[in-house]
């Protein structure tokens, strides 16, 4: 059975950092604030409801605790399934995107003021703004959660392995997954907090800060976290067409070697140190996709008996298949 232990740990501290996050900014303004703060507005634009600064804050609060509580909901329905991880990673991505904008557009629009009445409107423009970063987090969010393969509850026992050539007719597929966790972690980490962060200076009022000046490098933050993420996890696969690795949770980019192409394919042990160090490396012993040390999926293929490797479990039986279906397509 499919372990739940990342989900609570994950939606646990999302809840507790979120909520130590959420009375900075309205407490270290708390002087320039008026008491009653205006919480809504009317469609004119008019302010029409309040809240006390300690009520306002509470609710802020639990605004994100009730997004946490619906992505464990989210979660406990299938948690060794990618879209499944995905649902509760957008769930999360947009209840922060929508905790921050509430406190910035409110902390804008009643910044500076003597009463509630007298509060800003926040505008079109803000609200679009608000409701468009939210949904580009929980699109990252999505992103994040949908990393790494479908989990599946395999049976007690030795995995079986190739023991005779493919026989025509069969399409066998072999398939395999890495991730490198620090890659992942701050790739996400980034890439959320980039994203977050530019929603929040361009809500916030101008005396606090710069707004899109510091918004355009926090959003370029984001795009390298997305690109850490991207080349944080691959998916080896192994059929009838040769040999695919597919980068990042939505699958690209893609590297391709045509099953025609291939020589011969084996599984090595290799270390970082031996190929140039963690990720998309070229060294003398040619490509090496190293997301972790150990066993590696190597194949050589070309006129000029190039090589490609990939850090990837189970590489024995990939390269297995791989020569399998190799000597199938010279034999026929």
């Amino acid at each position: 059975m499919t372990s739940r232990r990342p989900l609570f740990l994950v939606a646990g501290a999302a809840a507790l950092a979120g909520s130590a996050l959420i009375p900075i900014a309205p407490l270290a303004l708390r002087d320039r604030l008026p008491d009653p703060l205006a919480t809504h507005w009317s469609g004119a634009g008019v302010p029409d409801g309040h809240s006390s600064f300690t009520a306002w804050t509470l609710v802020c609060a639990a605004t994100w605790l009730v997004f946490c509580a619906c992505a464990v909901a989210v979660g406990l329905s299938g948690w060794g399934r990618r879209r499944v991880r995905g649902m509760a990673g957008a769930t999360l991505g947009f209840g922060a995107g929508v905790t921050a904008a509430m406190i910035a557009g409110t902390l804008r629009a009643n910044l500076d003021r003597d009463s509630y009445r007298q509060a800003a409107d926040l505008g079109p423009g803000v609200i679009l703004v608000a409701i468009g970063g939210a949904a580009v987090i929980g699109l990252i969010g999505w992103l994040v959660g949908s990393t790494g393969a479908d989990q599946v509850d395999r049976p007690p026992g030795e995995a079986p392995r190739l023991r005779e050539g493919v026989r025509e007719g069969q399409r066998p597929v072999w398939i395999g997954y890495v991730r490198s966790r620090w890659a992942f972690l701050a790739g996400g980490l980034l890439a959320v907090a980039g994203a977050i962060g530019a929603l929040l200076v361009v809500l916030l009022p101008e005396p606090l800060t710069p707004g899109w000046p510091l918004a355009g490098p926090l959003l370029g933050l984001s795009a390298v976290g997305l690109v850490g993420l991207t080349l944080s996890s691959a998916q080896v696969t192994v059929d009838a067409r040769g040999l695919a690795v597919a980068f990042g949770p939505l699958g690209r980019p893609v590297r391709r070697i045509p099953l025609e192409s291939v020589s011969t394919a084996w599984a090595e042990q290799r270390r970082p140190a031996q190929v140039g160090g963690w990720g998309y490396r070229i060294s003398g012993q040619g490509t090496t996709v190293m997301l972790r040390k150990g066993e590696c999926l190597v194949v050589q293929y070309g006129a000029g008996d190039d090589r490609f490797a990939v850090s990837v479990d189970d590489a024995e039986r990939g390269a297995a298949l791989l020569n399998s279906l190799r000597e199938r397509e010279t034999a026929a």
